[in-house]
């Protein structure tokens, strides 16, 4: 629980070998790999010899891992069906957890399933020549096998932008802009986020791209509030002048679980009005709150030619924050509205109960509202001010006076119950 993996494909994009030398660097079982081989040449047909390694290279000047694979195999094309049952028979050779068989299975039907959307065929008929050689499978199966050695199959997983690279690349069907066909369907399946890239040449390959697509959650443009914990670097077969031709893989914990509090992302929305009344910023103000708005701030300043002005300042969450700014533009007037992303450390666990009091001989409900840390203990209690406000109209005395008598009932209880930590009402 709380672990995190960050996959990077946004400078030279990724393939198969690159995803697999990327967790070998991060420490996967390197020996699994070698030794699936052996359980391949049991499981394919027109195979006579492989051998799996894994160097040390230099990319760009980073030290990566190199996935090397020789294989003597008498063709490098085979239907579906032929691949579909490689896995099973792999399956049984290697020890492929459910996880990792799953994984196999889906990113293998993946490929084959956009490769016959692409060309009009059959999944189980159609003749693979690219994804139909030995490579492809020794990618997915030993992609299983390290995630699987690494415990990464139950983490939170996050993808960089993917580089796609540019130009022409040349295949078994033909010339094609970059990114092929089959690429670009299953990232558009996927729902992943791209990026053109800095140099020509197919970056991102099918196989890579079912592989990522496969593993990963969630697509974002920036990486998360997180503790590091370990980076893995895997490198590609060409050695670019422009950029380092490396996959990076990272790992970490989640802050939330280091420090008991949850990271959530917010939007700061701002705009610097001085050519409107304080009916129409009070009724902004409320307009805002109504309509999702977690707070909103409005600060005067000075602005050009000495005129008084507001800044308003909302804090929004992510699902909702054009719509707040909609409201900030037609409601104000304002040209335009300043908005920034921020990682926000909240406490995870809030709650309003009500509470029975006894007041100058009446007894009164009043609600409180209650915050936890991720281990359930108490960071603060505070009264929910109309329920205080109402109370006191009812009795006819001052406010002060009850939230003096909450604040002396809470101590109290608070005090009675520190053992557990629990606030029972």
């Amino acid at each position: 629980m709380g672990k995190i993996v960050i996959v990077d494909p946004s400078v030279a994009g990724i393939s198969g070998d690159m995803f697999l030398s990327s967790l070998i660097s991060l420490g996967a079982d390197e020996r699994s790999i070698k030794d699936l081989g052996d359980t391949v040449l049991r499981c394919i047909d027109g195979v006579s010899h492989i051998e799996i390694g894994f160097t040390d290279v230099i990319r760009g000047g980073v030290k990566a891992k190199k996935l090397e694979v020789k294989i003597e195999e008498e063709h490098t094309h085979r239907r579906g069906a032929e691949l579909i049952r490689a896995i099973e028979c792999i399956a049984k050779g290697v020890e492929l957890g459910e996880e990792a068989l799953r994984f196999s299975f889906n990113t293998l039907k993946m490929l084959l399933e956009i490769e016959a959307y692409v060309h009009g065929r059959d999944m189980n008929e159609i003749e693979l020549h690219e994804i139909g050689s030995v490579d492809t499978i020794i990618d997915i199966v030993g992609s299983a096998l390290a995630l699987q050695s690494l415990n990464l199959f139950n983490a939170y997983t996050i993808s960089m932008p993917v580089a796609l690279g540019g130009g022409y690349v040349k295949f078994s069907h033909g010339v094609y802009p970059v990114p092929a066909p089959a690429t670009i369907e299953i990232l558009k399946r996927g729902k992943a986020i791209v990026v053109g890239g800095m140099v020509d040449g197919e970056l991102t390959t099918p196989t890579g791209a079912a592989l990522l697509t496969n593993f990963v959650k969630k697509f974002d443009y920036r990486y998360p509030l997180f503790e590091l914990e370990a980076i893995g670097y895997g490198a590609g077969e060409k050695n670019f002048d422009a950029i380092p031709n490396i996959l990076r893989i990272v790992t970490g914990r989640k802050i939330d679980e280091v420090i008991n509090y949850r990271i959530e992302d917010i939007v700061v929305l701002e705009t610097d009005i001085d050519d409107t009344t304080g009916e129409v910023v009070g009724y902004t103000f409320e307009k805002l709150l109504n309509s999702g708005a977690r707070d909103v701030s409005i600060i005067p300043i000075y602005m050009k030619k000495n005129r008084p002005g507001y800044t308003v300042r909302v804090i929004a969450d992510m699902k909702n924050y054009k719509e707040l700014a909609r409201i900030l533009i037609e409601e104000t007037g304002t040209l335009g509205v300043r908005y920034s992303v921020y990682s926000r450390i909240a406490v995870p666990d809030r709650e309003i109960v009500p509470i029975e009091l006894e007041i100058n001989g009446h007894k009164r409900k009043i609600m409180l509202k209650i915050s936890r840390d991720g281990r359930g203990n108490i960071v603060n209690v505070k009264p929910e001010y109309e329920s205080v406000k109402e109370v006191a109209h009812e009795l006819g005395i001052s406010l002060r006076e009850v939230l003096n008598i909450v604040y002396r009932t809470i101590d109290r209880i608070t005090q009675s119950k520190s053992q557990d930590n629990k606030l029972q009402t």
